[in-house]
């Protein structure tokens, strides 16, 4: 029997993501807002960016990041593009990739995740290897 025979396709982005997140042995609570930060990560990165603090809503209106579009681009680009925002800082004068990773851990503590804060560097770390890599 082949192996391959048994590979079924994956339906949606979430099911896939949601298998591999209980891989972590975490929380539920800790699980499912992981899931959605990646669920938003893959439906609106294309309409913004998510390396900066500020947007710009329109060409009156600049304005800071909600706290929870805070924390997950911090939490997508510390596990994702670490590599990018070391470049920023080195070329370009954005924040250290430290800055990112206390602004991350900071942002979901204050949304009243603490054990996503506690857990930062562990999401970092899961996330580049089950599911970016």
């Amino acid at each position: 029997m082949n192996p391959q025979e048994n590979i079924q396709p994956i339906k949606n982005s979430s099911d896939w993501f949601l298998s591999k997140l209980y891989l972590s042995n975490k929380p539920d609570h800790e699980v499912i807002r992981i899931l959605q930060t990646l669920n938003r990560y893959i439906k609106i990165t294309y309409k913004r960016d998510i390396f900066y603090t500020i947007e710009i809503i329109n060409e009156d209106v600049i304005r800071f990041k909600p706290l929870n579009d805070l924390a997950d681009d911090c939490l997508i680009t510390t596990s994702l593009f670490i590599r990018h925002i070391k470049y920023l800082y080195k070329y370009h004068a954005a924040p250290h990739p430290n800055w990112y990773i206390k602004t991350g851990r900071y942002s979901f503590e204050k949304l009243g995740h603490y054990d996503i804060a506690k857990h930062y560097e562990f999401w970092m770390d899961f996330l580049r290897e089950h599911i970016f890599s």
